[in-house]
């Protein structure tokens, strides 16, 4: 039972604490024109099919159904029962995508 609940602790640790406070740091996305806003959601569209591309397709599945009933990303992710070589893939993805954001967010 341990080994199972480790993956899910170290994601939900990583999106529930790393994730927030990027946002917080990067600034306020009302401040951003529509051509920021736009490269916003490429970059997370971006970071959304790395991550589908690392996961089964039962993952993928349970991805995509949590995100279409409006969870967050971070949580779908921290919901799906990664392997260590998965979560440390996403963790990866995860960070470029904050710096990303917080490069988009510096030019403004």
């Amino acid at each position: 039972m341990k080994s199972k609940l480790m993956p899910i602790l170290a994601a939900s640790t990583v999106f529930t604490l790393a994730l927030p406070l990027a946002a917080h740091a990067c600034g306020n996305k009302e401040n951003l024109t529509q051509a920021q806003r736009n490269q916003m959601e490429q970059v997370k569209n971006n970071a959304r099919s790395e991550v589908e591309a690392i996961l089964t397709p039962q993952q993928q599945g349970q991805f995509q159904s949590a995100l279409e009933d409006g969870t967050k990303m971070r949580s779908a992710v921290a919901n799906l029962n990664l392997s260590d070589e998965q979560q440390t893939q996403v963790n990866e993805i995860m960070e470029v995508a904050k710096e990303q954001k917080k490069a988009i967010y510096s030019s403004s």
